[in-house]
């Protein structure tokens, strides 16, 4: 898999390894203003704005977002300590929100029994 392009069309990879602080982008901010409240990645943002400012720009494209949450929440090099409980409860959150709400995926009759037993 290639890197992962920030909204600035600049490959994820270059930052790593970098001491240099990322701000959130303006962009990244309208984009969390449209998300509901649940959905919201505050801690991440003040955290890691990097990632929010990668998923904002990946947003309205399925493949490469989905491809993108699967490559923070999975660690494939080895090396990673993993997101505080915080951070990675927010990812979970907006994932659900992003599969369930923004770009829904096929549901199966397992998922349904998950979603009626939620409500």
């Amino acid at each position: 898999m290639g890197d992962i392009p920030d909204p600035n069309g600049k490959a994820a990879a270059a930052h790593r390894g970098r001491s240099e602080p990322v701000a959130l982008a303006d962009s990244a901010v309208r984009w969390m203003e449209q998300l509901p409240q649940h959905a919201q990645p505050f801690q991440t943002a003040a955290r890691y704005p990097r990632i929010v400012n990668s998923l904002a720009g990946l947003w309205q494209s399925p493949p490469r977002c989905r491809a993108y949450f699967e490559q923070l929440m999975i660690d494939e090099r080895g090396d990673r300590q993993g997101f505080p409980t915080e951070v990675a409860s927010e990812l979970a959150a907006l994932k659900d929100y992003y599969d369930s709400v923004v770009h829904p995926t096929q549901q199966t009759v397992w998922d349904e029994i998950i979603n009626r037993s939620r409500g």
